[in-house]
């Protein structure tokens, strides 16, 4: 008849992952990380994305009353960002120059 194998536990330091905090710790460094844009570029788009889509959406859903011109900028404000965020992060090499362009005419707009 075998002996059953006896299961010791070990006490070791826990992994830099769960280090973060009791709950999730890795999950929230994921996310700061996430959040934490390095790149301008990226900063630059989600600056423009996140304030045209505000007014935009203030200015159909929240104000009908608003005037049309702003809708009609943060559309434009809205279209930038999405069109620097893609140019951005496609990878391309071609695309890398032709966000480098927009972000040189857009710094003559903003300066």
């Amino acid at each position: 008849m075998e002996m059953p194998t006896t299961l010791v536990i070990r006490e070791e330091p826990a992994a830099p992952a769960a280090a973060g905090g009791p709950a999730g710790g890795g999950l929230v460094a994921a996310l700061r990380e996430l959040l934490e844009l390095k790149d301008r570029r990226i900063q630059a788009s989600a600056f423009f994305f996140a304030w045209g889509g505000s007014v935009v959406l203030h200015g159909t859903v929240l104000n009908r009353a608003d005037n049309p011109e702003h809708v009609l900028a943060g559309y434009g404000l809205f279209a930038i960002g999405a069109a620097l965020g893609f140019l951005t992060l496609s990878g391309s090499d071609r695309l890398g120059h032709a966000a480098a362009r927009a972000e040189e005419v857009l710094k003559g707009f903003f300066q």
